[in-house]
């Protein structure tokens, strides 16, 4: 019972952070004209993210290694609801800016830390699982982007939805950690000697933690791109209504939420790399459409066909890099790879912004594709990298 109730507290976490990156994505444009910014003053905006995200994540991993994954996810769980304040009452670009930062902070600390639960878990159940919790993420992309949609269509403002959504994540967080495994501090604090022989151990593996992180990075842009610019590619591109642009997003994450209920299973059958370079390869091929879609109902199904070709290769990174080099590393191992990650996929897709001063906007997204093409031709360099 106990593992049964871990795997729900688990899942839950990921539909929490999904659904509040979703809820801020959809209400961009919105965000967009309060603020009165332009593309790329809203790109340059979005790089700070990733400088609370970094942080975030670095603290996130050293409280797993030497507090516990539990103790983590419930102070994640609680700072993700309430970095929904800052966008929902921004009204200028510094206001923003902070906001920002501070989305980035919350949604990076929970992500560690349960990532390093999700491990956890899939250690005690002795079984691939760890693709299918991130299944719940795409879930919570599509709650939030749902819920996008209805409040949106009905008039409601990110000033009336983000607060509520966000006060109940942070609630319901704060007590569904009790279901969660209880915490286990894998650092020796005690050991001085030990803790030296282990960080200088470490160190050799250190080439494919940081490898693993820029390939991990890229596809995380490629998800980015999605999460950030679908809903305004959609409404200036193909001329629809900002509700309707919400489906952008729905359609990424259905793409991602379908290709995460077999992912594990294709593990076990071909393997990590087989998901890693196929589906990197099927994202280059589906953004870089994304250029010439010629209506909104077929950029819907290229959006599909992205989510589901990235949707196994960053959870498949990340999962190898928890379970590499000294075991009283392994979550600020996986913090390395999840920071450089997350930098990627919070600053990366802002770089479209400043690409639209020079390239329409449905020709600034397709750079994705390069991307793509980069994690598939990295991958044999991955495998000769120590173990």
């Amino acid at each position: 019972m106990n593992l049964l109730l871990s795997k729900i507290a688990v899942s839950f976490f990921f539909v929490s952070c999904g659904s509040a990156l979703a809820l801020w994505a959809v209400h961009i444009p919105l965000i967009q004209e309060t603020v009165g910014i332009d593309y790329s003053t809203l790109g340059l905006l979005l790089m700070l993210s990733a400088i609370g995200g970094f942080g975030a994540m670095q603290l996130s991993g050293w409280m797993i290694d030497h507090v516990g994954a539990r103790t983590s996810t419930r102070i994640g769980g609680v700072a993700v609801g309430l970095s929904l304040l800052g966008p929902a009452f921004s009204t200028s670009p510094w206001t923003l800016g902070l906001a920002i930062m501070g989305l980035g902070l919350g949604l990076a600390g929970l992500d560690v830390a349960v990532n390093g639960a999700a491990l956890q878990v899939e250690k005690v159940n002795k079984k691939a699982i760890f693709t299918f919790f991130h299944l719940f993420w795409s879930v919570g992309g599509l709650l939030g982007a749902g819920i996008g949609f209805v409040t949106i269509s009905a008039g409601f403002v990110q000033s009336q939805t983000l607060p509520i959504y966000g006060a109940l994540l942070s609630i319901i967080g704060f007590f569904m950690a009790n279901w969660l495994l209880p915490d286990e501090p894998v650092a020796n604090s005690e050991n001085k000697v030990a803790n030296k022989a282990a960080g200088k151990s470490n160190r050799r593996v250190l080439g494919f933690v940081v490898l693993a992180g820029l390939m991990a990075s890229s596809g995380a842009i490629i998800e980015g791109v999605a999460q950030d610019w679908s809903a305004l590619y959609l409404k200036d591109v193909q001329n629809v209504s900002v509700a309707l642009a919400a489906w952008g997003l729905a359609a990424f994450n259905i793409g991602m939420i379908l290709g995460r209920i077999f992912i594990d299973r294709i593990v076990e059958q071909r393997g990590r790399g087989f998901v890693i370079r196929w589906g990197a390869l099927f994202s280059a091929v589906a953004i870089g459409l994304q250029a010439i879609a010629p209506n909104f109902e077929v950029s819907l199904f290229f959006w599909f066909l992205l989510g589901l070709g990235v949707s196994g290769v960053v959870p498949q990174l990340i999962a190898s890099s928890g379970e590499i080099g000294e075991a009283s590393h392994s979550g600020r191992n996986m913090a390395k790879v999840a920071g450089i990650t997350y930098v990627g996929g919070l600053a990366g897709p802002s770089i479209i912004g400043l690409l639209t001063q020079s390239l329409p906007l449905e020709v600034a997204i397709g750079w994705g594709s390069l991307l793509g093409i980069f994690i598939v031709l990295s991958y044999s360099q991955l495998q000769k990298l120590p173990k």
